[in-house]
């Protein structure tokens, strides 16, 4: 009894112990719990050392995004031209007005990217029916085509109108976002005897599917000449006019146009030309051919590659070496012009530089003189009493077509 006696103690002593350690394990805890959620004691403070002013923190400038360069819009223009024997004077005023025309249409707003082809038309039996020069940003190549028409042929009436229309439409490479016109010009109506499968009817239809516009513009006064001009117009969501036999056209010369004329020069020379012979020989012809152009289409020559930026020739690299989207460490020497080619790097540089600041210095007076130009201009028609000829009604077609493409005059 005794011996279980001792044992039943022991047990109970063990369980008191551990009775004892839990209370005490949990006020401990209570404690700790008890201490994160009162405020803390202040502690008591300690003396620092005197702390380093820090340099104030300069605001970094926030890289502002670019906005993205919107694209040029771009029209495309085909005259289809009549150059049977009747058309000499339209064609002569054809050859001084294209560069007008290409000027006033380089003046819309946003400026746009243009393009220009030719048909010239006559009949059968004639030298040719039609001859295409397809569209090209190249208005120095398309001026040369044009200087090397001329009337001759024709006899009959009627002439193959359907196959220049036809030409017109399906044998231009169009683009496909660009405002797309056709300019058919003539004074007789179209053969329609032939039986070759050309007929405007479907032709006019065709271009209004592919939304080119067709605007005609007959020379004279055959009434046989506007009924089917109008029906083409029409059809092809495009305007009739009619101008005088001749054309229509005033040739006027102003005092700005002899230095706007050497102005024109100096832009050309401001090109870096890139590529080999064949490129170099392509830009001397069309110099030569440009330097005998009349003073007045020399003038809107001028003003014209002024506003397009001054580049004369898809090798002229001057705006692609002064972006730097051309690097001039990367040009291979042969093909530059020879007063680059012994040039350091550096120097390339340079050299791109000063080109770069001439045709800005040249496009400056030449915008400002083309603007004296053109009132001048304004003020002789006004005074003549001038009706409108060819390139005024071409002008007026553009601007009223623009509209829809967001192009402003």
């Amino acid at each position: 009894m005794e011996r279980k006696s001792r044992t039943t103690k022991g047990i109970i002593g063990a369980a008191a112990l551990f009775v004892i350690a839990s209370a005490l394990a949990a006020g401990a805890a209570h404690r700790k719990t008890a201490s994160q959620l009162q405020p803390q004691a202040a502690a008591k403070p300690q003396p620092q050392a005197a702390a380093k002013p820090q340099p104030t923190a300069q605001p970094q400038p926030t890289a502002q995004p670019q906005p993205a360069a919107q694209p040029k819009p771009h029209v495309d223009v085909v005259f289809a031209l009549d150059t049977t024997g009747s058309m000499g004077g339209l064609i002569q005023g054809a050859k001084e007005k294209i560069w007008s025309i290409a000027n006033h249409i380089a003046s819309g707003q946003p400026t746009p990217e243009l393009r220009v082809g030719l048909v010239a038309y006559r009949d059968r039996g004639d030298a040719y029916v039609t001859k295409v020069y397809d569209l090209t940003t190249d208005l120095d190549t398309v001026y040369e085509h044009l200087m090397s028409f001329r009337a001759a042929g024709g006899g009959d009436e009627p002439e193959h109108v359907n196959k220049a229309l036809y030409d017109a439409v399906h044998r231009m490479r169009w683009s496909q976002d660009a405002m797309k016109v056709i300019f058919l010009v003539g004074d007789a109506p179209p053969h329609m005897d032939y039986d070759d499968g050309y007929d405007y009817h479907k032709i006019a239809k065709e271009a209004a599917t592919r939304e080119i516009v067709i605007n005609t513009i007959r020379c004279g006064n055959a009434p046989e000449t506007g009924l089917v001009w109008n029906e083409i117009a029409r059809a092809a969501h495009g305007s009739f006019a009619s101008i005088d036999q001749s054309g229509g056209v005033l040739a006027i010369r102003t005092p700005m146009d002899a230095r706007l004329a050497e102005l024109s020069g100096k832009l050309a020379a401001t090109s870096i030309i890139y590529g080999g012979e064949d490129a170099r020989r392509r830009v001397a012809h069309k110099m030569a051919v440009a330097a005998e152009a009349p003073a007045p289409a020399a003038a809107e020559r001028g003003a014209y590659y002024s506003k397009t930026g001054g580049s004369f020739d898809e090798s002229d690299a001057l705006e692609g070496l002064s972006s730097g989207r051309l690097p001039v460490e990367s040009l291979d020497a042969s093909k530059m012009p020879a007063e680059m080619r012994p040039l350091s790097g550096p120097e390339r540089k340079a050299y791109v530089e000063k080109k770069r600041a001439e045709r800005e210095e040249v496009s400056k007076e030449i915008s400002e003189l083309s603007k004296k130009r053109d009132a001048y201009v304004k003020d002789a028609a006004k005074k003549a009493k001038h009706e409108d000829g060819f390139d005024d009604t071409v002008n007026k077609a553009i601007e009223r077509q623009a509209k829809k493409y967001h192009i402003a005059y």
